[in-house]
């Protein structure tokens, strides 16, 4: 082999001798070569084609061959390096230790043996630049078996390395914050921790007093004693949730240790029933518990208890009165049992099956009474504890079945108490809220007002009637729905109601109860929900009134107090004026009224008047009042700055004049339609010219006010500032360019490795068996079995190579095109609305010449497309830095002589260095900086597969102009 132009062995420079088949990287194939040099030939054009490093060295590590572009990134000519030591050359001058590093290994290849490393050598910008390469030394043996040559190849993978540096930072990154976040956890819980524990004080120091109180009956009244046993219940229920939140904590931090005990399950779920049994009877759930043979089990006596109790407080909270429970132990096999507890209510629906033992997590709406989240949640973790499992299924009717599966043993090596009958693990359950001293469904004085209370909690329920019974006729009702039933028989003077409600929320029903109830009836919202938005929402539409709990017994009574008296006194005036039509007094109170009102509307403009000129004052947009010319006869002091002009100055300045040159002829037809009646608004965005030479990119909407003055109509704008989006956007899309590009040099790095590893190993395997094959030939006596054998191997090594080529060829081969009908102008068009933006940044013109008639064209619009595209990108680029000349495209499309279409696109710029013509098509190849090579060399691939040719038509000073043909459809 010979560098690319030199004469080859067998190559011939007399004419005479043969012509030229084609001359591809400077090597010209004859048509009279002889077998070995058209070998010769080829395998230097295949070695020149790799972009990879690729050579040929002796044993001692001389230079034979290297091929082009291992060359051009060191900036090097072949014969400087032939014929000397390889580490000697350009790559390996970064140090000294380099050199001694590869002579290190040119050794080790000598041997026999194959060596890799990655190594940082000069490797690019013509030696001046490094990059790191995947380099490796593969001996070569004779058909002896000896070492013959040494073959050096290396692959660049300097953005490799990067990449994987950067994805190394990046986990590191992530790592920090995740352990941020778990410290963040441990402050969370610690936190929960320490409140809860420090919540049990006061707690302590309500229920003591409390049950003292309760213990000392005859002292207190039956009033007293109501309002006791509700502080006692509510408090109770307050301390399970902080307990909850200690367990928890124990549980997260790894301090909740298993006391295990051989005990009777079924006994300990008697014991747990009984204390639901009062709460049960007193609303007709059947609680049945199991009276089956003892079945002794080690389990933690206190925590199981707890995992009963909160399964059947669970079930109690959404079984409805007179539904049932249903509670079983059984046991599964030698070593397991099971605890199952039923219910007949709603049931839990398919999608909250995976979630409903969350931490905090909740029923829907509808089905879910307030909590706090936590009861399922520790049962698991207590049943976990236990090395047990809990799950919910649907029962066979209607409701819900929860199993827990347990060990009946305690893990090997803990210590099992013998029974453990300490710590009673009954819950303290209230038979239910209680009644109020009358339990009326309407108390209170006759004759006073009627109040509706709509609550659902039985004891804030319980509460309010309390605070109202004394003033006021008080009907109750537990939801929505109860409540418009009320309604239709007891018409209210004012509704007191809560939000969150299941059946029907507070905000629906009050919806339906203002639709029913068409008479002035006040309503007050008593929530726990502190949201502004909505407490404004409502009492904008409405309510009345919004008191957030907890509220002031108090404050209740007079906020009630004053809606009331409000809607009587409404009530009595409207009676009055009905029966007194012709009364003297009636017109004077409708004189009133209508001055009332009349000064209620004039303060209501002003308000209003104010509010505008808040808004116009003190807004982000830009608002201005232009003339019929475009003149700004107002603008807000948003625009003034966006513009940078002061208040005194504004005046009179042209918008149109702002406005960027080849858009301002639009401007004014558009100001035209609008002052002609033709459109009523319209809506661009632009770039103003500020008035310190700067720009403003915006979003502008124009409309015309008519006949604001005797004079004429006027035209409001409203302006608003996108020039950080502008530039965000720009920037966006300069990076997803980078990232693609990026993409693709990675892909071909990656699809070019494979390919060679994929050939390398059937070669290798090829070489070694007719190494063998030829030594079991020479042996004194030929063991020719061994012989067929390596050779049949030999042959199937062969086919797995073939088939490999065969596979690349079919990934690499054009999977066809999908053609249709072209429409040449609709095409041209649309891309140059596409590159609008380009062609203003850069101020150039288009101009499109499409000579009729056209032969009709079927081809792959979308390739076509790409071509064009590339064309005019490439066109837009090389005038880019061009100044003191015009930038104009010239775009013809023109039937060809052939029968075809013939396509040219054409620019004003410097044109291509003489010198850089002949590589523009080839791939990788780019006259520009930051190019990637490929454009041209897709586009002559889509051309060429329609069938068509691309070439450069002309080059100069006056610029370049490419051609292309696509042939027309075919019959």
């Amino acid at each position: 082999m010979t560098n690319s132009g030199e004469t080859l062995v067998g190559d011939s420079p007399d004419p005479s001798v043969g012509s030229p088949i084609a001359s591809v990287k400077g090597v010209e194939l004859l048509v009279d070569d002889p077998v070995d040099v058209r070998r010769q030939k080829l395998a230097r054009i295949i070695l020149d084609s790799m972009y990879q490093f690729l050579g040929l060295l002796d044993i001692d590590g001389t230079v034979i061959e290297i091929n082009k572009a291992a060359l051009a990134g060191a900036g090097i000519e072949l014969q400087e390096v032939v014929g000397k030591p390889f580490w000697e050359a350009r790559w390996w001058a970064l140090s000294e230790e380099t050199r001694q590093r590869v002579k290190s290994m040119v050794a080790q290849a000598r041997e026999g043996r194959f060596v890799r490393c990655d190594i940082e050598i000069y490797g690019k910008s013509r030696g001046t630049g490094t990059i790191v390469v995947d380099f490796s030394l593969t001996p070569i043996f004779d058909d002896r078996g000896e070492i013959a040559f040494l073959l050096p190849e290396g692959r660049d993978v300097s953005e490799k390395i990067e990449i994987e540096a950067e994805l190394t930072r990046k986990n590191n990154e992530v790592n920090a914050a995740l352990e941020k976040l778990r410290e963040i956890d441990g402050f969370k819980t610690k936190f929960f921790a320490n409140v809860s524990h420090d919540l049990r004080t006061p707690l302590t120091l309500i229920l003591g007093p409390v049950n003292q109180l309760l213990h000392a009956s005859d002292l207190v009244c039956e009033r007293d004693q109501f309002r006791l046993k509700a502080i006692k219940r509510n408090a109770q229920a307050l301390l399970q949730q902080v307990n909850d939140l200690l367990d928890l904590g124990r549980i997260d931090a790894g301090e909740m240790p298993l006391v295990y005990s051989c005990l009777d399950v079924t006994a300990l779920l008697r014991e747990v029933a009984a204390g639901f049994a009062a709460a049960a009877a007193e609303r007709g759930i059947s609680l049945t518990v199991p009276n089956g043979e003892e079945l002794e089990v080690d389990v933690d006596r206190r925590k199981f208890g707890r995992v009963i109790t909160n399964l059947l407080a669970n079930a109690l909270k959404f079984t409805p009165d007179g539904g049932r429970i249903r509670c079983s132990v059984s046991r599964l096999s030698r070593d397991r049992f099971l605890v199952s507890v039923q219910d007949n209510g709603p049931g839990v629906p398919d999608k909250l099956k995976s979630a409903i033992f969350d931490r905090y997590s909740q029923g829907e709406d509808q089905l879910s009474a307030k909590g706090s989240g936590l009861g399922l949640n520790i049962v698991k973790e207590l049943v976990e504890l236990h090395r047990g499992t809990i799950s919910v299924l649907d029962a066979p009717e209607r409701g819900a079945v929860f199993q827990v599966e347990l060990p009946l043993r305690a893990p090997s090596g803990a210590f099992v108490r013998a029974t453990d009958s300490t710590g009673d693990v009954s819950p303290d359950v209230e038979a239910g809220p209680l009644r109020s001293l009358e339990a009326p469904h309407v108390s209170g004085r006759r004759g006073e007002a009627r109040i509706l209370v709509v609550e659902d909690n039985p004891d804030l329920r319980q509460f309010l009637y309390d605070v109202l019974a004394d003033d006021y006729q008080v009907a109750l009702a537990e939801n929505g729905e109860a409540a418009l039933r009320v309604a239709q028989e007891w018409v209210p003077d004012m509704v007191v109601t809560d939000l969150m409600m299941p059946e029907m929320d507070g905000e629906r029903f009050v919806r339906i109860f203002r639709e029913q109830h068409t008479e002035n009836i006040p309503v007050l919202v008593l929530s726990a929900r502190a949201d502004d938005a909505l407490r404004e929402s409502l009492l904008e539409d409405l309510v009345q009134d919004y008191v957030t709990k907890p509220f002031s017994p108090q404050e209740l009574r007079a906020r009630v107090r004053n809606l009331v008296t409000v809607k009587l006194t409404a009530d009595i005036l409207r009676k009055e004026l009905n029966s007194q039509a012709s009364d003297i007094k009636e017109l004077t109170a409708g004189l009133i009224a209508s001055h009332k009102s009349l000064q209620d509307g004039l303060m209501a403009l002003q308000i209003s008047e104010r509010r505008w000129q808040g808004f116009y004052e003190n807004t982000a947009v830009g608002i201005a009042l232009l003339d019929t010319d475009g003149k700004i006869m107002k603008a807000n002091p948003a625009l003034q700055k966006m513009l940078g002009y002061q208040a005194h100055d504004i005046g009179g300045v042209s918008l149109i004049d702002l406005t960027e040159e080849s858009e301002r002829a639009k401007t004014r037809r558009n100001v035209m339609g609008l002052l002609e009646g033709r459109v009523e608004s319209y809506q661009v965005k632009k770039r103003y010219e500020r008035s310190d030479g700067g720009f403003l990119w915006a979003n502008v909407i124009a409309s015309v006010i008519p006949l604001v003055d005797v004079h004429a109509p006027r035209i409001a704008v409203i302006v608003e500032d996108v020039t950080a989006q502008k530039a965000a956007e720009d920037a966006l899309a300069k990076t997803q360019t980078e990232l693609v590009r990026v993409s693709r040099v990675t892909t071909m790095g990656e699809l070019v490795a494979s390919i060679a590893h994929e050939v390398n190993q059937p070669l290798s395997a090829i070489v070694t068996n007719s190494h063998a094959a030829l030594r079991w030939i020479e042996r004194e006596t030929p063991d020719y079995e061994e012989v067929v054998a390596a050779l049949h191997r030999v042959h199937r090594d062969a086919v797995h190579a073939g088939k490999v080529i065969s596979r690349i060829r079919n990934f690499l081969k054009d999977r066809g095109l999908k053609r249709g009908p072209v429409n040449v102008r609709d095409m041209i068009d649309s891309l140059v609305q596409m590159l609008q933006r380009a062609l203003t940044e850069t101020a150039t013109s288009v101009d499109v010449r499409i000579k009729d008639p056209l032969p009709a064209l079927e081809a792959d619009q979308v390739q076509l497309q790409q071509v064009m595209l590339n064309l005019l990108v490439n066109a837009l680029d090389a005038m880019r830095r061009q100044k003191g000349k015009g930038r104009k495209i010239v775009v013809a499309v023109e039937a060809d002589a052939s029968g075809g279409v013939l396509f040219s696109v054409s620019d004003s710029g410097p044109g291509i260095p003489a010198d850089k013509i002949s590589g523009i098509f080839e791939p990788f190849y780019s006259t520009k900086e930051d190019g990637l090579g490929m454009g041209l060399a897709i586009s002559r691939s889509i051309v060429e597969g329609h069938g068509g040719k691309l070439w450069l038509e002309s080059c100069g000073p006056q610029g370049a102009c490419f051609c292309f043909t696509i042939p027309a459809t075919q019959d």
